[in-house]
């Protein structure tokens, strides 16, 4: 069965994250929740450090060279994690916020060739040229995106930049706009969860057919 990861946002932790990633999980399916390596000043945790912490944190300049450091030792940690909680199978890797740009970096990694879905909640990108250039490379798979319209965090057209560059590469896209902030309305609790379940239910008709 696959493995999905879910990843929390800037400020938040595994423990915060892991209702929302229970509560959405298929059953029979193996669950990661990871932390971020970095403590954030105010509370929880982070994915990298901003240089400067006061400013946006989706800001949208790109990130500099000692952000991508990090970002690209996060994508280390996370690799480790996978080996060893879940080194075969199908992987569906998502998160929100901080969390959801770290799952589109994840398909960077060598084990990008077991992720089917990604889920991308209230988020943006962080290097748009290179990933577009990944998914070149990539088999076509499937996107799970939901963006508030009234998000003031990651305005809303810095994710749809997101759902444009994955059908753009010819994924499989579920789109949900809502009319809230930054956050993840309960009322959409149940797409995330149906539409996980549609992804393994095709890949396992994929399986039997081979």
């Amino acid at each position: 069965m696959p493995t999905l990861l879910m990843m929390h946002g800037m400020t938040g932790t595994a423990d915060m994250m892991r209702p929302f990633a229970e509560a959405i999980l298929p059953e029979g399916w193996t669950l990661l929740v990871p932390e971020g390596r970095f403590p954030h000043p105010r509370r929880g945790f982070a994915w990298w450090r901003y240089e400067d912490w006061s400013a946006s944190p989706t800001r949208r300049a790109n990130l500099s060279r000692t952000e991508l450091f990090d970002v690209d030792a996060s994508l280390a940690q996370l690799e480790q994690e996978v080996a060893r909680h879940a080194p075969a199978g199908p992987l569906v890797v998502g998160g929100f916020s901080m969390g959801g740009a770290m799952a589109q970096e994840m398909l960077h990694l060598p084990l990008a060739d077991r992720i089917i879905g990604v889920i991308a909640l209230g988020t943006r990108l962080i290097r748009p040229m290179e990933l577009r250039l990944r998914l070149e490379e990539l088999e076509r798979k499937h996107l799970f995106w939901m963006h508030g319209e009234r998000d003031v965090r990651v305005p809303i057209e810095d994710g749809w930049a997101i759902a444009h560059l994955f059908e753009d590469a010819g994924w499989a896209t579920e789109l949900i706009e809502h009319p809230k902030g930054h956050m993840i309305p309960t009322e959409h609790h149940a797409a995330v969860k149906e539409w996980l379940e549609a992804l393994a239910d095709g890949w396992d008709a994929a399986t039997q057919a081979r």
